[in-house]
């Protein structure tokens, strides 16, 4: 009995810290955390190119351009989000819809991952690790570890979990607060008539006898203003 308890207090850490460590996806460069923190690259965007141009890699042979969210051209590389420039020529490394978001408990790191099939049929991966720091910004390419393979780091303050700012906007919450408005007008109506008043059938909408006579209401009031348009009010001169 008691090591079932251990066992099931164990399955339920592992549970929790494989949530927490979760990130959904939202797009290509935004994803949620399960306690409602996001990591958001979209102010590293760029929409006329890519944010980083032709880095040099860590072994000093190849060249790497980024760009978060916005997909973007250089050379031969056409709608990428990683493009490799190898002996002059360019190689699309990954695509923006093909972004997928994963945690490495190892570097505790969250990663983007980016595939692209080139001309040639071959599949092409690269790992964007994302490495939480509130200094400078910095965009490293690691290594192409095996043909077709990349490594890639983004290392700053937008790698880090944070609070999701992009809210609600003034008319959804508008919207939500008409409904739920709305639904204990009707729920706590129909729950007074069929337990207070003891009404049934249609009587136990509330107000019956206002939303029965509302149309006949409209009717009027529309035929009233079509009998009175383009009719000018006579007036007696002093």
């Amino acid at each position: 009995m008691k090591s079932g308890v251990i066992l099931l207090s164990l399955f339920t850490l592992f549970f929790c810290i494989t949530a927490q460590n979760t990130c959904k996806k939202v797009n290509s460069c935004k994803c949620k955390l399960d306690d409602g923190k996001v990591i958001d690259l979209k102010p590293l965007a760029k929409s006329n190119g890519p944010a980083y141009l032709d880095v040099l890699d860590s072994g000093g042979v190849d060249l790497y351009s980024w760009n978060p969210c916005e997909p973007f051209s250089e050379g031969s590389c056409t709608n990428a989000a990683v493009c490799q420039t190898h002996a002059g020529q360019q190689y699309n490394c990954g695509s923006q819809d093909s972004a997928v978001f994963s945690y490495d408990s190892s570097s505790q790191m969250y990663i983007i991952t980016y595939q692209a099939d080139t001309y040639t049929n071959d599949l092409r991966t690269t790992m964007l690790l994302l490495d939480c720091d509130q200094g400078p910004d910095v965009f490293q390419p690691v290594v192409e570890t095996s043909p077709g393979n990349y490594v890639l780091v983004f290392k700053g303050k937008y790698a880090c979990p944070r609070d999701d700012d992009s809210g609600l906007s003034g008319g959804t919450i508008l919207i939500i607060i008409f409904v739920c408005l709305v639904s204990v007008y009707l729920i706590g109506g129909v729950l007074f008539q069929i337990f207070i008043r003891k009404s049934s059938g249609v009587k136990v909408i509330p107000n019956h006898s206002f939303w029965t006579g509302l149309p006949q209401l409209i009717k009027d009031g529309v035929f009233f203003i079509i009998r009175r348009g383009g009719k000018k009010t006579a007036y007696n001169s002093i």
